[in-house]
């Protein structure tokens, strides 16, 4: 009765409008009201420790960071640089979209911001060299979602601190669904070069490679900084987000000479406000998952459904298909906070790796992105192309349905997400 109260008031708030935040929170405190064994003392405690969370840190300086990047011009040479290595195929300049999304996202970690980023540079470029705005909006919206697949990724931290698990492993194992998905974007990219290539015309070869190396090279070093920082165990996530913000902002003041030190605090303030939600959420939300583990759903969650299902493939089969109505429905991090405690006690029983759950939970929820109601991605891009989220959805088909071979082939083939994690200890 308990937990059913709980979330009934959760869902019955957000269908009033009422921020998600405030919802969470009211819903955690529902069952110590009704005279279960939690408290209003309890639910306060689980938002301060939450809150009060090193890895959580990381959120923030990776956003700004972000924004740094973006207004700063280094996501620009990041994109000037996968058009000169990969402007002469068939459909070169979308290719380059997909390959700068990933470039982007290995310093945002978020998939609006690439989508806003990568998408006000290249949807221009893609239609004046002859793709449909269509297809150049459909392109920035799904493979915005690398954002978040990418390493690092904000999704990924939040669930490794709601599953209490190694955030570097999951930044190392996120880089094998990485390359899949944005594999098939690529593949979806070319087809569609090689279909129109009568009407596509392609300014590559103007800058050579390493031209455009050398134009590009501290944007570049961004990534390989704090990636290679975090997989060599030089420093933790946390220390690479403070590192990207310290480098992106230098860079942006110094080298490029595209931002003042008076610019860097009006984007700090611009962050502030994006973050400040969010971080709010990761409270509340930490507090009603707490609730949930006492009234112990995740046990009874785990009882149901070991009593339909008895094999972790058809497991993995449900939690993806109900991941990707939830991702249709809900804010990612919001459901990573509420769904990681309920889910993952199941999963672990049935064997299957945390870190594996995390990326296959990552990569459903950034689809998530992509698909209406709630899909950021879409309204971004809309805003960009100046069509109708509507004229945008008509042709996600086909990479929609890419996303989704991509995300099973994540699911079922686990050694996809854990080898590197086994490599590096």
């Amino acid at each position: 009765m308990y937990p059913i109260a709980a979330l009934a008031s959760f869902f019955i708030l957000l269908a009033f409008t009422i921020p998600v935040a405030i919802g969470l929170g009211y819903a955690a405190l529902v069952p110590g009201w009704l005279g279960a064994p939690t408290n209003g003392g309890q639910v306060v405690r689980a938002i301060v420790t939450a809150l009060d969370s090193f890895p959580l840190l990381a959120v923030p300086l990776f956003m700004l960071a972000g924004d740094l990047m973006t207004q700063g011009g280094l996501a620009k040479r990041l994109f000037s640089f996968a058009d000169a290595l990969l402007g002469r195929f068939n459909g070169g300049l979308a290719i380059s979209t997909v390959a700068a999304c990933m470039l982007f996202g290995a310093i945002s970690g978020s998939s609006p911001a690439t989508v806003a980023a990568i998408g006000s540079m290249t949807v221009p470029l893609l239609v004046k060299s002859g793709y449909e705005l269509r297809f150049a909006a459909v392109l920035v919206t799904c493979a915005g979602t690398l954002g978040v697949i990418v390493p690092p990724s904000i999704p990924m931290i939040i669930y490794g601190m709601s599953a209490s698990v190694s955030v570097s492993a999951l930044f190392i194992g996120g880089v094998g669904p990485a390359l899949v998905i944005g594999g098939l974007l690529m593949g979806y990219a070319y087809w569609y070069g090689t279909k129109h290539k009568d009407r596509i015309t392609s300014e590559a070869g103007k800058v050579s490679v390493l031209t455009a190396f050398r134009q590009s090279f501290w944007a570049l070093l961004a990534p390989v900084i704090v990636l290679g920082g975090i997989y060599t165990g030089a420093f933790t996530p946390t220390e690479a987000a403070a590192i990207a913000v310290a480098y992106s902002a230098l860079v942006s003041v110094h080298v490029f000479g595209e931002l003042t030190y008076r610019d860097i605090v009006r984007v700090m303030s611009g962050t502030a406000l994006t973050i400040a939600p969010i971080l709010i959420i990761a409270g509340t939300g930490s507090a009603f998952g707490r609730a949930l583990t006492l009234l112990k759903v995740p046990v009874m969650m785990g009882d149901f459904i070991g009593s339909l299902v008895s094999e972790p493939i058809v497991l993995l089969l449900l939690v993806n298909a109900f991941l990707l109505v939830v991702g249709m429905l809900m804010e990612t991090l919001s459901a990573i906070i509420v769904l990681t405690p309920i889910l993952l006690p199941t999963a672990l029983a049935y064997g299957v790796d945390p870190i594996h759950f995390g990326l296959i939970m990552t990569v459903n929820l950034a689809i998530g992105f992509v698909t209406p109601p709630v899909g950021t991605n879409l309204f971004i891009a809309s805003g960009i192309t100046k069509l109708s989220v509507v004229e945008i959805c008509k042709g996600l088909a086909i990479p929609l349905v890419l996303m989704l071979i991509g995300l099973a082939v994540i699911t079922y083939v686990p050694k996809l997400t854990l080898w590197l994690p086994s490599l590096l200890g």
